[in-house]
């Protein structure tokens, strides 16, 4: 079955700050017919406005419909499949809805980590659902039990009953971002967060998610920055 959207890997490439995920090699790269955008000088600070302004044009069940798209491809991954502790997140208005995916991890018997920043520092706590309870309203109840409001109203694990999970070395990180381009560079929020904790926890394959409207031809970056190892976009 062809997967919609775009799957971008990370080259083969000696010197690429993270370990290259192989498992995509059969998927055929496909081309956007028309990027989102094509100003290379924009700013962060302009990217950040112009992708607000592009999510306010879209509904809440349209992007909950391409988060849903977004899902599903990132479940067919291979890396997906042998990871056994994925590290997701609590999205912000507006970012690629995780629900869905984290249900689907911890149903697929997978530990399931959210972050919670500490002062400059980002720590991933783990989350858990017993078994029984497999139904919307307790599923609400227990996912969210666990979570108390962080840094910019985010919901993060609560530190007193999440148990940390920084030293899973190899679970998969799915991780957002504000912009990004064909090269997988990435513009957050400007906390530097994934940056840092990518810098000391080298050995975890990544997966960044976007609408496809957050992708442009090309975004500020630096040399630095630590690029996801594929990059999923929805359709639109």
């Amino acid at each position: 079955m062809e997967i919609q959207g775009q799957i971008l890997r990370q080259e083969q490439r000696p010197d690429q700050e993270q370990k290259p995920d192989q498992d995509q090699r059969r998927n055929q790269e496909q081309r956007p017919n028309q990027d989102q955008g094509t100003e290379p000088d924009l700013t962060k600070q302009q990217l950040r406005r112009i992708v607000a302004q592009r999510r306010r044009s879209y509904g809440r069940e349209a992007l909950a419909g391409m988060s849903a798209e977004i899902t599903q491809q990132v479940l067919k991954l291979d890396v997906y499949q042998r990871s056994s502790s994925v590290f997701a997140y609590m999205e912000l208005p507006g970012e690629v809805m995780m629900r869905s995916l984290i249900l689907r991890c911890l149903q697929d018997g997978k530990r399931v980590a959210l972050p919670r920043t500490e002062g400059k520092e980002m720590h991933f706590y783990e989350i858990g659902m017993p078994a029984g309870a497999w139904e919307k309203a307790e599923e609400d109840r227990i996912l969210f039990a666990q979570l108390i409001p962080g840094a910019m109203g985010i919901l993060e694990p609560d530190p007193e009953i999440c148990p940390g999970m920084d030293g899973e070395e190899d679970a998969l990180i799915i991780m957002p971002g504000v912009a990004f381009d064909r090269n997988r560079n990435r513009v957050g929020y400007g906390g530097g967060y994934y940056d840092r904790y990518l810098s000391l926890h080298r050995d975890h394959p990544t997966v960044a998610v976007a609408y496809g409207f957050q992708i442009f031809d090309e975004v500020p970056h630096a040399d630095t920055d630590i690029r996801p190892q594929l990059l999923i976009r929805s359709a639109l």
